[in-house]
This record gives structure tokens, C-alpha cells and sequence, in this order.
């Protein structure tokens, strides 16, 4: 078990040492993987890597998913801008050796306008589209130690062109005492080319940290992520927390990079709601997030 350890954490460090080598501003696409998923999570802050909760922990951190004991089923939905949408299902399943999850992310960038050369009237219209699929397995390896990894697969369609390929995300979480601390190397994998150009995935390195309160019938449950996109040369951060009383309604409030969140959490048995909103500069109108979680023994 300790060489297992040792190997995983040997291969994480030595892409945190090549992108910081080697990592320079390069094209970078799927630029939707950085828009966050789960409502709770974008409430949240956009906090995940050691806060997120059952399917969408392996989009944060993989090794995160290792943690859980119980079935999740999540779906989810994003009103993004004007109309533009993405949409996500996840699912995790625990096993006795290892956990296995399963995850999809669709963005849809709505109807655009087909032109020729000239200035002319539009000669028709396009959608493009964007797919991320995710293939978890995570392993806790006691109480206090998990690791995990998530095969991926991507693909983009731009009216008539195409770009797939493959990719791989790794992570560890170590919590004590009610603490968490993660870190995560996400979206790292092929380079994706068009007939014209190519474009590399948005590969990033989390960081995160979060401590559990629990007094009476509120608990609270503060968390901080900093990620580094070496393609990018741009740090980011992301602070947030969640009160919830009696496990039955949360309140969540954030602030991802430069945008405030809110977000609201129902229970109900084994089914839950959640809702959020991020404030951009840019947009208009907030953007929601809204998901439906199944819950489950196994």
C-alpha cells in the first residue's frame, strides 16, 4: 500500500514540476470545464476540492469520490447566457475495493450566425457543442488518506470540424480532525486539433482546504481552493461555505474569482435540491445553476 502511495504521489509531482517548467501561454479551448458544475459546489464559491459531495467530488478532486459510502446520483443544469446551457449527470457507486463514478458534461454555446468572407448577410446558422466524459475510480486507502484518478474523454464540433481526444485527472485528500486538504491535477491529456488549428485542454492544479463545524442542530462548513493554470500563467482563487440546519436546508454564499454566489439547499429523505447563482461582470443577468440529487444506501 505504501508503494501505491508513493507512485501516485511521485506522478503528481512531476506534472506540477513540468507544467511549471514547461508550461507556457498556449491556445487553450474548453474554456466551459472552467465554468464549474453542481449547484451546491458554485454556491459554494466554487469551492470542491475538498468540499465538494458525491458525484461531483471527481470533478474537483478524484481522489475525493473514495470518501463516499453511499450511491449519488446528480443532474444537473446551467441557464449559462442568453442561450447558451450546459447540463451534467453524474453518478457514483461505492464498492468494497474501490468506488466507481461515471460523469458527462454537455455545453451547448446556442445558435450563431453562419458567414461566408464577405460582409454579407448570414448564409445560414451553427451550433457548437462541447462533451467531457469522465471514468472515476478512487480508493480510500484508511480513515485519513484517499486517492483517485478520472479517465477522460473530450470532444468539440464547430460546424463542420471536429476535435476529440483523451485526458487524465489525479488527485489526494487528507482529512483530520475535521480538517481537509486536497490537491488535484485536472484536464491534463492530449492536444486537440482542428483541420487549421490546435488547442490544448485547460488543464489546472487545485489546491484546497475546508474544516467542518458541527453545534447543535447548525453545522458549517467554510472552504478556500487556489488553482494555478499553467497554459494560462493565471492564479485563481475561491472562498465559500455552507450553513445548514437540521441536514434538512442549506444557505451557501461565495466568491469565485471576481463574481459573488449565493445558492440555496432542500432535503428531503433520500432526494435533494439545490440552486445557485454567480454574479458576473460581464453578463447582465446572474447565472443559475440548479441540481437534483439521489441519495442512497448500496
Amino acid at each position: 500500500m505504501s508503494r501505491f502511495l508513493k507512485l501516485n504521489l511521485l506522478i503528481i509531482t512531476i506534472l506540477i514540476l513540468s507544467t511549471a517548467i514547461y508550461g507556457d501561454d498556449r491556445p487553450v479551448g474548453f474554456k466551459p470545464l472552467n465554468n464549474g458544475i453542481g449547484a451546491r459546489e458554485v454556491g459554494m464559491g466554487g469551492t470542491g476540492v475538498t468540499s465538494a459531495e458525491g458525484g461531483f467530488s471527481f470533478y474537483f478532486n478524484p481522489a475525493l469520490s473514495g470518501m463516499a459510502n453511499k450511491i449519488f446520483l446528480h443532474l444537473s443544469y446551467t441557464d449559462w447566457f442568453l442561450d447558451t446551457y450546459q447540463s451534467g449527470l453524474f453518478f457514483l457507486r461505492p464498492t468494497k475495493f474501490l468506488n466507481l463514478g461515471f460523469g458527462l458534461i454537455f455545453f451547448d454555446y446556442g445558435k450563431l450566425e453562419l458567414r461566408s468572407d464577405k460582409p454579407e448577410d448570414p448564409v445560414g446558422e451553427y451550433s457548437p457543442k462541447d462533451l467531457s466524459l469522465y471514468f472515476n475510480l478512487a480508493r480510500s486507502l484508511s480513515k485519513r488518506l484517499s486517492l483517485g484518478t478520472s479517465l477522460r474523454y473530450f470532444y468539440e464540433r464547430i460546424y463542420q470540424e471536429e476535435a476529440k481526444g483523451w485526458g487524465l485527472d489525479l488527485g489526494l485528500l487528507y482529512q483530520v480532525s475535521g480538517w481537509r486538504i486536497g490537491f488535484s491535477y485536472l484536464n491534463w491529456g492530449d492536444v486537440l486539433k482542428f483541420k487549421r488549428e490546435a488547442f490544448y485542454l485547460p488543464a489546472s492544479c487545485r489546491l484546497g482546504i475546508s474544516r467542518y463545524f458541527l453545534v447543535n442542530n447548525f453545522s458549517f462548513w467554510p472552504a478556500f481552493d487556489l488553482t494555478y493554470s499553467p497554459y494560462e500563467k493565471k492564479w485563481r482563487f475561491f472562498l465559500g461555505g455552507e450553513v445548514n440546519f437540521k441536514e434538512t436546508i442549506s444557505f451557501r454564499f461565495g466568491y469565485a474569482k471576481d463574481s459573488p454566489t449565493f445558492g440555496l439547499g432542500l432535503k428531503w429523505g433520500i432526494f435533494q435540491f439545490d440552486y445557485s447563482g454567480i454574479i458576473k461582470k460581464e453578463f447582465p443577468t446572474p447565472c443559475h445553476y440548479f441540481t437534483f440529487c439521489l441519495k442512497t444506501g448500496y
